[in-house]
């Protein structure tokens, strides 16, 4: 018997992102034959999951990135066999073998988007994909970037894509989440989501004059600071902040918007995009990382820096209502080709080759 842990610790801090990515993992992988092999996730002691867990947890005390990890972390996975990182590399410390998942690159190619511990986390992260039995990544793209950089080996590496996160994505209801016409972006509201353009574009287009733009998301590095710089601006009264929202209420957002936009200025994989997808709501995105590899030719695509070209994609949308069928329909059918039964599928291979 092959004893795995999925490490779940990270569910503590982040229920979106990486904690929506290891919650629906392990939801999936427990409907799997796994013959010889027993996954548990590993959950910090202290609470605070999402929901009821399909797989058996391991609970301990080993805070994730803290100073005391490397200690910790060790005698929380004895008896373990082999250990799944979903948050980009090994900690320190820790000698059991391990899977690590890296999804995506941000921090070498934006560095300044991130807060400088997180810099440090992800400079050591990257330090420790050699030493890992497998690196688990969701796109060609971020692949593509690891082996360009000689920071992996590439015999050891795996793409393997993500679903949507939403459990009731094509669920519909007919109370209104907002009571106007609105666009949405999803996300925590950092830097590197480009916030305060996509605020600016959007004021200018004819669209803001009778709806809003929907940021919905927790702050991150510097979103404070991003929130106040779009407040200030002439223009940008149409723009609103309602924070994290429910994953019911994210739901009926996404359903309901016009349209959404991901103006990011990286993107490993783009899940609020295939989100939106799902649920046929149209997408326009920013020409970068991953996210040209995921909507195809089913979104309208601008780049990162192009104010302009974001206006105008907003107002093309708004005016056409036959173009905004046509994405929805054609990102509705694309969206369905993501599934976390072949995620799970597809890691549960990996544990086999690694164990």
């Amino acid at each position: 018997m092959t004893n795995v842990a999925l490490d779940g610790r990270m569910l503590r801090h982040d229920q979106a992102g990486i904690g929506r990515y290891i919650w629906r993992l392990q939801e999936a992988l427990a409907t799997q034959p796994r013959d010889g092999m027993e996954i548990e996730l590993l959950a910090d002691r202290r609470g605070r999951l999402p929901g009821r867990p399909s797989l058996p947890v391991r609970s301990a005390f080993a805070p994730v990135r803290g100073r005391l990890e490397r200690f910790l972390l060790p005698r929380a996975l004895r008896g373990i066999d082999l250990v799944h990182y979903p948050d980009h590399g090994v900690p320190h410390g820790v000698e059991v073998p391990a899977i690590v998942t890296v999804h995506d690159i941000s921090f070498l190619t934006h560095p300044e988007t991130h807060a400088a511990a997180s810099r440090r986390h992800y400079a050591g992260a990257t330090r420790s994909w050699r030493r890992a039995r497998a690196v688990i990544v969701p796109s060609e793209h971020v692949r593509t970037a690891i082996l360009e950089r000689d920071l992996a080996d590439e015999a050891r590496m795996t793409v393997i894509p993500y679903a949507p996160g939403l459990s009731a994505t094509n669920e519909t209801c007919d109370e209104r989440a907002w009571p106007g016409p609105f666009g949405l972006m999803v996300g925590t509201i950092q830097p590197r989501k480009n916030v305060a353009l996509a605020a600016r574009a959007f004021g200018a287009s004819s669209f803001a004059q009778n709806g809003t733009l929907l940021v919905a998301g927790a702050l991150g590095y510097r979103g404070a600071e991003i929130v106040r710089a779009v407040r200030s601006e002439p223009g940008t009264e149409c723009v609103r902040f309602p924070g994290r929202v429910s994953d019911e209420m994210l739901v009926r957002l996404l359903s309901q918007a016009e349209f959404v936009l991901l103006p990011s200025l990286d993107e490993g994989f783009g899940l609020p995009a295939v989100e939106a997808m799902s649920s046929g709501t149209p997408v326009i995105a920013a020409r970068v990382g991953t996210v040209p590899e995921v909507v195809g030719e089913d979104a309208l695509l601008i780049e990162p820096d192009d104010v302009e070209g974001l206006t105008a994609a907003i107002d093309q949308l708004a005016d056409d209502e036959g173009l905004r069928a046509s994405l929805g329909a054609r990102g509705r059918a694309r969206a369905a080709k993501f599934s976390w039964e072949r995620t799970a599928r597809d890691t549960l291979a990996v544990y086999e080759a690694s164990a």
